[in-house]
């Protein structure tokens, strides 16, 4: 929730109820409706893949070719994943900057 300093309130004000709200922010959701999940990614402008981590359970047996796999973030990417939520926008236009020019 890149530049949301409060995401409850955020997501009450894009008509979301507050226990609703409360639940995806503190990860307490335990199932998704298909149109909340869609309201979601309309709010913050992405797709379902965005919002989800696929962490496997010590039990599963998923060969490692899984689709799922697609959609983990792993330990770097959610590292970075974090850090960049972190950044204060101003870094993140400076760090814009440098990833551009160095494709160039």
């Amino acid at each position: 929730m890149k530049g949301i300093t409060k995401p409850v309130k955020y997501l009450i004000e894009k008509g979301h109820s507050g226990s609703y709200a409360n639940g995806a922010v503190n990860d307490k959701l335990l199932s998704i409706p298909f149109r909340k999940l869609e309201k979601f990614c309309i709010d913050f402008n992405c797709t379902p893949n965005d919002l989800f981590d696929f962490i496997p359970e010590n039990h599963q047996q998923l060969p490692h070719d899984h689709a799922l796999y697609s959609i983990s973030k792993g330990d770097t990417i959610g590292e970075i994943h974090k850090l960049l939520n972190e950044l204060p926008v101003s870094k993140i236009k400076e760090l814009y900057e440098v990833l551009k020019s160095s494709q160039e």
